[in-house]
């Protein structure tokens, strides 16, 4: 296993959570989490593309040996 697959892995790991962590802000009727809940969104969503992004690029470049 090389670096990059350890990588991927980890940012599939942090990708979960924030997915899941996403899913909760839109969904939840917390105190405080309605209150800010415009602000909240745009974060959650983009942090979540942003690792799952990573967690693609780097398990792509695992498999591709020419990529350093």
């Amino acid at each position: 296993m090389n670096k990059w697959k350890i990588y991927a892995i980890v940012m599939s790991l942090i990708a979960f959570g924030s997915v899941k962590e996403t899913l909760r802000i839109l969904t939840s009727d917390a105190p405080d989490i309605k209150d800010n809940r415009a602000a909240l969104i745009p974060i959650a969503i983009l942090l979540a593309g942003i690792f799952i992004f990573l967690a693609i690029r780097l398990w792509r470049k695992s498999g591709n040996r020419n990529l350093s």
